[in-house]
C-alpha cells in the first residue's frame, strides 16, 4: 500500500507527471493512489465509501472504486481541503434549480489547465499550433464560476492568435460582429476556429437560414461546439447539427467537432472526426481518464456494445472525486464511447438509488 499519508503537492506532482508521460501504462496504480488520497482527505466521500464497504486496501480493480452520483455535487462540496483554501469553485448553470448548483472546487488550476490544453491540442488542433479563434461565449472574467468560460479563455490564450476575439458577453451574442469576422476570413483567405456552446451555433444557424446567408470559409477552418442541445429552445440531433454547420460554413463535416465535458470533471472528451478526418462521432477520453458503462442499479460494468450509464474515473479531478457517475447514456467501442443523451426511465431510477445511498452516508455519523 502507499505511504501513511499523501500531501497535496505530492499527489498533484504525480498526477501531473502521469498526464505528461508518453507511456500510457499503470493507470490502475495511479487511480488507486488518487483514491487513497481522496479517501483520506475527503470526508463526505470517505463516508460514502464506508457505507459501500469499500476501503483503499480492498481495491483490486479500478472499477471497484465507488463512483459518486453527479447529483451529490449539488449537496456538498466534495474536496480534499477546506473551502477557504480553494482558488476556484466552478458551478453548474443551475438552469433547472438555481438554488441547487453543482460545485467542483480546485485548490489551484495547474492540473486542470494542463489536462485541458494537452488533449484539446491533440484532438482539435493536431495540424496547427495557432490560429484565429472566435469565441461564442462570455469571457472568464464575466463568468468566474463557469468552467466552460475558463476553458474557452484558456484555449484562446494558449492557441489563439492575437486577433482572436469574443462575439458574446453577458449582454448577448453579437451576431453582426460574427458575420463581419466570417466575411473578413473569406476575403483574406485566413482560416478561423469557431468555439462555443451548442445553443449559440443553433441560434446562428436559424438567423442565417432566415437571411439566406452562407459562408465559404478558407481551408483549415473548423468548429467546436459543446454542451449539446437538450433543453434549449430548439433541439438538433448532433449529426444533423454537423451537417448544417458544414453546409453553412462550407467546411467538411469532419471539421465540425463536439467536446463533451462537465463542471464536475477536470478533463474533456472529443469527437475523433477532426483527428481522423472521418465521419464517426466516437468520443475518446485522454489516457488519464477511464470511462466505463455500468448498470446503475447493480453498478456492474456492461459489455462493449451494450447501453448503460457513463462512469468516468478522471485522475485530473484528484482534489475532488475522481470516480463520477453521470446521468448520461453511452455505448463503449474499444477505449472510446458513443454518447446517447440523458438517461430516462430505469436508468434514472438506478442513479437515484446511488444518490439516496450517498445522502444516507453524508447525513450519518461516520467520521
Amino acid at each position: 500500500m502507499f505511504a501513511i499519508s499523501l500531501a497535496y503537492d505530492e499527489i498533484k506532482g504525480k498526477v501531473r507527471q502521469f498526464i505528461m508521460q508518453e507511456e500510457h501504462t499503470n493507470f490502475a496504480e495511479m487511480a488507486k493512489m488518487v483514491f487513497f488520497y481522496q479517501y483520506q482527505q475527503n470526508s463526505p466521500y470517505r463516508k460514502y465509501c464506508r457505507k459501500r464497504r469499500v476501503h483503499p486496501t480492498s481495491i483490486q480493480d479500478v472499477t471497484q472504486i465507488p463512483p459518486v452520483p453527479i447529483q451529490a455535487f449539488k449537496e456538498t462540496v466534495l474536496v480534499c481541503s477546506p473551502e477557504e483554501e480553494l482558488e476556484r469553485i466552478f458551478m453548474t448553470s443551475g438552469t433547472t434549480n438555481p438554488d441547487k448548483r453543482g460545485k467542483n472546487g480546485h485548490r489551484d488550476l495547474e492540473v486542470y489547465d494542463l489536462s485541458a490544453t494537452i488533449f484539446f491540442k491533440e484532438n482539435m488542433m493536431p495540424d496547427v499550433n495557432n490560429m484565429k479563434m472566435v469565441i461564442l461565449f462570455p469571457a472568464g472574467k464575466e463568468m468566474p464560476h463557469s468552467s466552460l468560460a475558463h476553458y474557452l479563455q484558456l484555449m484562446k490564450n494558449t492557441f489563439g492568435t492575437e486577433d482572436s476575439e469574443y462575439v458574446a458577453s453577458e449582454k448577448g451574442f453579437d451576431e453582426l460582429r460574427l458575420k463581419e469576422i466570417l466575411a473578413e476570413a473569406e476575403n483574406k483567405d485566413e482560416p478561423v476556429f469557431l468555439l462555443g456552446a451548442t445553443f449559440s451555433f443553433i441560434h446562428f444557424l436559424d438567423t442565417c437560414k432566415e437571411e439566406k446567408l452562407t459562408f465559404s470559409l478558407p481551408a483549415g477552418s473548423r468548429v467546436m461546439d459543446t454542451g449539446g442541445a437538450k433543453g434549449t429552445s430548439r433541439e438538433v440531433d448532433p449529426l444533423e447539427l454537423k451537417r448544417q454547420l458544414s453546409k453553412l460554413f462550407s467546411i467538411p463535416e469532419y471539421a465540425c467537432g463536439n467536446m463533451y465535458g462537465m463542471t464536475e470533471l477536470s478533463s474533456q472528451l472529443y469527437d475523433q472526426t477532426l483527428r481522423l478526418q472521418g465521419p464517426k462521432t466516437l468520443k475518446k477520453p485522454p489516457h488519464w481518464v477511464k470511462t466505463t458503462i455500468v448498470d446503475p442499479e447493480t453498478m456492474k460494468e456492461k459489455p462493449e456494445g451494450e447501453t448503460g450509464i457513463i462512469v468516468h474515473y478522471d485522475l485530473a479531478n484528484f482534489h475532488s472525486v475522481a470516480a463520477v457517475m453521470t446521468e448520461d447514456l453511452g455505448v463503449k467501442e474499444g477505449d472510446s464511447l458513443y454518447l446517447l443523451g440523458r438517461a430516462e426511465g430505469a436508468e434514472v431510477r438506478g442513479c437515484s438509488l446511488a444518490m439516496e445511498s450517498f445522502l444516507q452516508a453524508d447525513q450519518g455519523t461516520a467520521p
